[in-house]
């Protein structure tokens, strides 16, 4: 089954996505396949796009304390 990183929905399919991040980097770079790299890429940069649309104003709250 094919999943679409591109656009994470909500909070609990970016919690599921982070663990899968975490379970691939868990693994170490010097052990992944081209595929799981690119997997990696696609998935990190899908979180980044949500953490900067749903997290960014928390983040800014405590760079400032």
């Amino acid at each position: 089954m094919k999943t679409d990183y591109e656009i994470i929905q909500d909070e609990a399919q970016y919690e599921s996505l982070m663990e899968e991040i975490l379970d691939i980097m868990n693994k170490g770079e010097a052990n992944l396949s081209t595929a799981e790299s690119e997997k990696l890429l696609k998935m990190a940069l899908a979180a980044q796009a949500y953490e900067k649309e749903h997290h960014h104003d928390t983040n800014m709250q405590k760079a400032e304390a």
